[in-house]
């Protein structure tokens, strides 16, 4: 019945080995799903455009800036809140 639920079921004799597998089988769990939306993840990060450095203003902008807060990735969603 277990396996047609999905249900994990931990067996040991020693009460900290139980612990401990199920710790790894928790952990083995959040890696397979940061795996599985690592593609729909953003991360925030603050950026500071360079006007010295803008060589496209309409589509696609062309610019450069300098990374103040984050990581930003390919991809990453770009918005201004305020044009200052």
């Amino acid at each position: 019945m277990a396996d047609s639920l999905g249900v994990k079921i931990f067996q040991a004799d020693i009460i900290y080995h139980l612990f401990d597998k199920f710790t790894a089988y928790r952990e083995e769990l959040k890696a397979k799903k940061r795996e599985e939306f690592r593609s729909v993840a953003v991360f925030p990060c603050k950026l500071r455009i360079l006007p010295q450095f803008i060589f496209n203003s309409r589509d696609p902008i062309v610019m450069g800036v300098m990374v103040e807060n984050g990581i930003v990735k390919v991809g990453t969603p770009i918005c201004v809140p305020s044009k200052e």
